[in-house]
């Protein structure tokens, strides 16, 4: 299999450090087993556009502001993110908004980079499958639960790696058999329908939202500098109250690390007596 890598970068010297990394990754047993790594270059925007205009690529290196111009014309492409320490909190915004990953830039090594370009390429092709109708809930356009278990699951280990907190949530709309008992199960569906795209729209692009179970929902919101745990929860929760949908959460935090199941099971317990509340 052979890995397209595009790499902008327009210090000289930060590229030339940057392929030589590269270069030794690829000619090293672990990974040429897997996979060839062909790299391709880029100083400017404007080179890094025509290459993406004109050649496949499967992977991007690159920094936070070269990426919001890629998020408009390569969003099939997934993104790594080349930072100085002091773009720490940019970087993980723009986690949350789409990019795969991110790494100081002064300290990229081979077996740091190496992991992060093999989780962004599996994260990006379950990200795409999750897409195909085999893995969204027909009813919803949603994820289903099978494939909201794998992508969240990367999500919880992504976010224990940049030490980041991430929220689960479970929501359930109120009043689901009352409906389908007086008015049938197609005004049941119908509210379900609304909800999720209720659901859907508060969420960012790389926040997960899927239907885990029939009138059930689960979502998971990376915290950021710009909206802490607590305010995603203030937000969702004050949104969802005029649809009639509660919310109960979990928030995993990397300094005490839990499994996803048990984030669920939390996420429930604090859903319970919302929910039997709103009913």
């Amino acid at each position: 299999m052979v890995l397209r890598i595009l790499l902008v970068e327009s210090d000289p010297k930060d590229a030339l450090f940057l392929r030589d990394v590269l270069n030794e990754m690829d000619a090293a047993p672990c990974w040429s087993d897997w996979v060839h790594l062909e790299v391709l270059q880029a100083s400017t925007w404007s080179d890094a556009a025509d290459i993406l205009a004109t050649e496949p690529v499967d992977l991007v290196l690159l920094d936070p502001e070269t990426y919001r111009r890629t998020q408009a014309s390569a969003q099939h492409v997934p993104a790594i993110l080349l930072v100085e320490p002091s773009g720490v909190p940019l970087a993980e915004q723009l986690v949350r908004d789409g990019a795969q990953d991110f790494l100081i830039k002064q300290q990229v090594d081979c077996i740091p980079l190496a992991h992060a370009i093999r989780s962004a390429v599996e994260r990006h092709r379950l990200l795409t499958s999750a897409r195909a109708v085999s893995m969204t809930d027909q009813l919803t356009g949603l994820l289903n639960r099978t494939s909201f278990l794998t992508l969240a699951n990367r999500d919880r280990k992504l976010a224990e790696r940049v030490r980041c907190r991430l929220m689960v949530m479970v929501a359930e709309p109120a009043n689901l058999e009352t409906l389908a008992s007086t008015f049938g199960e197609q005004r049941r569906d119908l509210a379900l329908v609304e909800s999720a795209d209720h659901l859907r729209s508060l969420a960012g692009p790389a926040d997960l939202v899927a239907r885990i179970e029939p009138g059930r929902f689960a979502l998971t919101v990376f915290e950021s500098h710009v909206e802490s745990a607590e305010e995603v929860w203030a937000r969702m929760h004050s949104a969802a109250a005029a649809h009639k949908i509660s919310f109960g959460a979990a928030v995993f935090d990397p300094e005490r690390p839990i499994s996803l199941d048990a984030l669920l099971e939390q996420a429930s317990l604090d859903l319970a007596p919302k929910a039997n509340a709103a009913r």
